[in-house]
């Protein structure tokens, strides 16, 4: 068992997030890669962005103008937050680039999209790990409280596995 290869939808009043990536806005998504909101990453050219998508799993939250309907036309949504788990499908995952746009935050929209991503993650048998960087205590709490993860404490090497990065160089700050 792996990531779904079929696109999930989850709907409440007003809004949807799916993970079909046919529907997602590159030209959305890298704005708000440029907006304080994202201050881990910048934008990159549109052809970097779209092979980074293909590349994962993504989630798209969407504001719908007609929530009487289980399906949306381009005309009746607009995008307004993004999330992603990078990895191998199957035994590892990390989530990144989670964002709800400002006038959509304190709507519990965010909160949301951490509860999919839990869903989705908890379906896979063969997960070793799902991790996330996070410099927020706000986000710290919240995936602590909603998918379970905890701070992995970083010791020296002969203690045992260590936590190591290395930034690229047109990350974020």
């Amino acid at each position: 068992m792996s990531l779904p290869d079929e696109p999930l939808t989850w709907q409440r009043p007003g809004f949807l997030i799916s993970t079909d990536k046919t529907i997602l806005s590159l030209q959305t998504i890298n704005h708000a890669f440029s907006l304080d909101i994202v201050y881990w990453t910048n934008p990159v050219p549109e052809d970097i962005l779209a092979t980074i998508v293909e590349n994962s799993f993504c989630f798209g939250l969407y504001e719908i103008s007609n929530p009487s309907t289980t399906t949306t036309s381009p005309e009746d949504r607009k995008q307004i937050g993004f999330a992603r788990l990078v990895g191998d499908k199957v035994t590892f995952a990390y989530f990144t680039d989670l964002y709800v746009l400002p006038q959509y935050q304190g709507l519990g929209l965010g909160g949301w999209v951490i509860d999919c991503i839990g869903e989705v993650v908890d379906q896979m048998p063969y997960l070793r790990w799902a991790m996330l960087r996070t410099s927020l205590e706000q986000s710290r709490v919240a995936y602590e409280k909603r998918l379970g993860m905890r701070v992995l404490l970083s010791g020296d090497i002969q203690d045992g596995p260590v936590m190591m990065g290395k930034r690229g160089v047109t990350g974020g700050p």
